[in-house]
């Protein structure tokens, strides 16, 4: 299947049940998202930012494997690092809310947690965005945050949605 037929077949569709999909696994097709959120069909990048916000609403984890899911087809994507990136935040009130790489704004939560992992000894600052999907904070964002954090003894933490996120 070409790129094409299936941006056609997914635009077609209101509403994304993906959860409710379990179609068999499409052969010799190749999705992968590298270390820095851009998707790759076949090898080449998607450089149509609307393909690629399309695209990651139709992810679903399975079994350790991410997957981009249509009601006929099931393709497997290889993910470096994680399927979003955080480009920017803002804060409104008392709230933080952080931008995906797909222009959407998710309100740092207990549901949509921050958790900063040590990973080869640099910190790894990821935002859940839903079942096993996260989005990476750029380095950009994390320092930015750091700087405006508050300080409870050792640690950094952010508040939002009256619950406090540590950064370390």
């Amino acid at each position: 299947m070409d790129l094409r037929e299936l941006e056609k077949s997914i635009l077609t569709l209101d509403d994304y049940p993906i959860d409710d999909w379990n179609p068999k696994i499409c052969e010799g097709v190749k999705f992968s998202i590298d270390s820095d959120a851009n998707w790759f069909f076949n090898g080449s990048k998607i450089d149509r930012p609307a393909m690629v916000k399309l695209f990651s609403k139709l992810v679903k984890y399975e079994n350790g494997q991410y997957y981009a899911v249509t009601p006929v087809e099931k393709i497997p994507i290889k993910v470096e690092k994680e399927i979003f990136s955080i480009i920017d935040y803002k804060r409104e009130d008392n709230d933080y809310f952080f931008q995906t790489n797909t222009e959407e704004w998710v309100k740092l939560s207990s549901e949509n947690e921050l958790t900063v992992e040590m990973i080869d000894n640099q910190p790894y600052p990821k935002l859940k965005l839903k079942n096993q999907i996260y989005g990476l904070l750029s380095r950009n964002v994390f320092y930015k945050i750091i700087a405006e954090s508050k300080q409870d003894g050792m640690s950094m933490y952010l508040e939002s949605d009256g619950k406090y996120f540590y950064l370390n």
